[in-house]
């Protein structure tokens, strides 16, 4: 990820440059560096609150000398890592309601600052042994397996006692996939992939969900080369669930999430399985993808909507009712696929009778919420705290579709 000029980085702001980079155009590869830069900033001043407002106890003095002797490249994977993210805004919800006055336990500020501290530990960690010694950390610890915070590495404790280092498989020369990783492996009731069930994958199945996941990403890198440049700069890690085996008799069950408190990954379930074809998998990437970009600009600019999930408007893809902001990123996570699978279409000429089918049926599927008579922006609650501009990217994007529909330009 390269600096952009001051140029672009004064551009970063502007929410109409989420549909520049939708679009694509010559400024989106300097604007999507841009937005990850405005993150790493937006991540190190929260760290830097941390910090300052939890006092000088032998934890926060700890995790500060920690901090501080990692090189500048090491600091941003940690500040940038999806677990960050998470302890950071766990902390600060519990900074939150005590400033308020609310009861709550210390150990709901301690808990977080604790896990803060753990972070930087692994990474600081990781850092000594890719250097060649084994620090403290490591040489403590009672696990046999440190993973790093970016989730690419992990060290290893042989037999003998001496720890070594491995890098997970990936996918696109820097897209970590996670099988047997404490992320991989955690069970979070509220997440649709890992609340399931986690079964061990198989030789041959790792061997062919990373084939398969290889090929989705180059398709991806055939049919818009810059979406694959947004993927590999938003996102550093799938994680990858099987709670399904090949032939299971309840039938084919898998699925693909973003969580917004982790941004950087996403989570895929059951694409192992043989029946999840190519470019469905191409498309979960995408659309995953499509959040994490929209994650990491709102985390350092603001977020689209007020967060208030008691007003729900009715989607027009689903027809269930969601958040404003839900929608709002239903309205670029369409739109990319759509553009995806169209352009597909164009380029590829000899395309299987059953492969051309899937795809039309997913671009009436994505086309189909822009498609509605009323503007999409009269979808949000009248009188909701929307980030200025916003709206008016939804009926843009719906202009677009709808131009594009009368053309028949995608038959």
């Amino acid at each position: 990820m390269d600096m952009p000029v001051d140029g672009v980085l004064g551009r970063v702001g502007d929410v109409r440059t989420l549909l520049e980079l939708a679009r694509v155009d010559e400024q989106s590869g300097p604007i999507a560096d841009g937005i990850m830069w405005a993150r790493l900033r937006t991540m190190r001043d929260h760290l830097h609150r941390i910090f300052s407002e939890s006092g000088s106890n032998l934890l926060v003095v700890a995790a500060k000398e920690r901090y501080a002797e990692l090189t500048p490249a090491h600091q941003a994977r940690v500040l940038l890592s999806s677990e960050f993210c998470d302890r950071q805004m766990a902390w600060s919800h519990a900074w939150r309601t005590v400033s308020e006055g609310k009861k709550r336990a210390a150990s709901e500020q301690a808990g977080p600052l604790g896990d803060i501290f753990d972070i930087i530990c692994r990474e600081h960690a990781i850092a000594g042994l890719l250097a060649g010694s084994t620090g403290e950390y490591l040489r403590r610890s009672r696990q046999w397996q440190v993973y790093s915070p970016a989730g690419d590495v992990v060290a290893e404790k042989g037999e003998d006692g001496h720890w070594h280092m491995e890098s997970l498989p990936t996918i696109g020369g820097c897209v970590a996939i996670e099988f047997d990783s404490p992320s991989a492996r955690f069970h979070e009731p509220r997440s649709g992939i890992l609340s399931q069930p986690c079964l061990p994958f198989l030789g041959h199945e790792r061997s062919a969900l990373l084939k398969k996941l290889e090929a989705a990403l180059g398709l991806i890198d055939t049919c818009e080369p810059f979406y694959g440049q947004l993927i590999r700069t938003f996102v550093r890690r799938i994680i990858v669930r099987k709670s399904q085996s090949d032939g299971d008799a309840a039938g084919l069950h898998y699925g693909s999430e973003h969580a917004p408190r982790h941004p950087g990954s996403l989570r895929l379930l059951n694409f192992h399985r043989s029946q999840v074809s190519v470019e469905a998998c191409m498309e979960s990437v995408m659309h995953e993808s499509t959040h994490n970009f929209l994650a990491a600009w709102e985390l350092s600019q603001g977020f689209f909507a007020g967060n208030d999930d008691s007003v729900r408007v009715i989607s027009p893809w689903s027809g269930n009712p969601i958040p404003a902001s839900s929608l709002i990123h239903a309205v670029f996570v369409y739109y990319i696929c759509h553009r995806l699978h169209w352009r597909r279409l164009q380029l590829e000429l000899g395309l299987s009778a059953a492969v051309r089918r899937f795809i039309e049926g997913r671009l009436a599927v994505c086309a189909a919420g822009f498609l509605i008579r009323r503007p999409l922006s009269s979808l949000l609650p009248v009188g909701s705290a929307l980030l200025q501009g916003v709206a008016a990217l939804l009926d843009e994007m719906q202009a677009d579709m709808r131009e594009q529909y009368a053309r028949r330009e995608w038959a």
